[in-house]
């Protein structure tokens, strides 16, 4: 009798357009769709690894929505990158109010040139702090890996070893914005610089079913460009929306939250961004009930789509699946 082929989610990077993840972990929770394994870049890092630890996507939003609703430290921290983002108000568009916008994003970003980020290692320690526990990464109760990638080679990296608060740190350490962090001899850094979506890194943590989650930027509107940092912003904008959409490829189900037109620093706008994951999921459950009874008639991990890689110190077939309650 042959196994049950896994089922391996990808979450990909976007900032606080992965908040929309956890809508989508609601759907599938809900439906009792078995998850074998957690892939994820940046965001997608943090809200797999959450889930990976305790699968409640319910306990997961509480969470969510504690920690953006009041004002706490690490709240506060989060304001630094929150200010690098300025909506167009009618009633503050004129050109003492934008003077005084790229003076403040300029002098933001100017205090990079004199330290690696805007925010520390013990700022982003502390924030995660809240989120996550103090365990190894191969101790979550889903199998789980965040992607980073090494600043020195340019390659792709599984953080599958040592504690999952660093490992998630280095997953999501966007350059300028969160320090780099020290691995094994590489410096690691934001994953969605190399697969904003993780669908192969999914395959090759041994997923046979993989369904990637895309929470990336959208093209559809140009933005205004006032300064030379909005213009680099925009220029990473595209080529983050092209190299998004060639890291879905492979993926058995694409869920694709109508969040692309939120920045990556709207974290205020916490409880639409959720709602906008379940309701792209929801729209998608059919296909994904489908896919999966379909998928029970004959293992498709054959290694034909992506190449297996070992694992390291996290067992995929030892620790099994969890499957949430119906």
């Amino acid at each position: 009798m042959s196994k049950r082929p896994k089922i391996g989610l990808a979450l990909g990077g976007g900032g606080a357009r992965g908040l929309a993840h956890i809508g989508v972990l609601k759907v599938l929770e809900r439906e009792g769709v078995p998850i074998d394994l957690i892939v994820g870049t940046s965001m997608g890092a943090i809200i797999g690894a959450a889930y990976a630890v305790t699968p409640h996507a319910g306990a997961l939003e509480k969470r969510a929505s504690a920690f953006f609703s009041r004002d706490s430290k690490e709240r506060k921290s989060l304001k630094l990158l929150e200010k690098l983002h300025w909506e167009e108000d009618s009633q503050k568009s004129d050109f003492i109010h934008r003077l005084a916008h790229i003076a403040e994003k300029e002098f933001l970003l100017s205090l990079t040139v004199f330290k690696k980020s805007l925010l520390s290692h013990k700022e982003m320690r502390r924030i995660l702090q809240v989120i996550l526990p103090d365990i190894k990464v191969s101790e979550t109760r889903i199998p789980y890996a965040p992607i980073g990638v090494d600043l020195l080679s340019g390659k792709k990296v599984f953080l599958t070893e040592g504690k999952l608060i660093c490992a998630v740190r280095a997953s999501c350490a966007v350059p300028g914005f969160m320090a780099p962090v020290p691995w094994n001899g590489m410096l690691v850094a934001d994953g969605a610089i190399l697969e904003p979506v993780p669908v192969k890194s999914a395959g090759e943590m041994g997923a046979d079913i993989v369904i990637g989650v895309d929470v990336s930027f959208c093209l559809c509107h140009p933005p205004l460009i006032w300064d030379g940092i909005d213009t680099v912003n925009r220029a990473v904008d595209i080529m983050s929306y092209h190299l998004s959409r060639h890291s879905t490829e492979g993926a058995d189900l694409l869920i694709q939250p109508s969040v692309r037109q939120a920045d990556w620093t709207d974290f205020l706008k916490y409880k639409e961004l959720i709602r906008e994951g379940e309701k792209a999921a929801e729209a998608q459950i059919k296909k994904i009930r489908k896919l999966v009874k379909k998928s029970t008639r004959r293992n498709r991990g054959s290694g034909k789509r992506f190449e297996k890689r070992p694992v390291g110190s996290q067992k995929l077939i030892s620790l099994g699946a969890y499957t949430p309650p119906v």
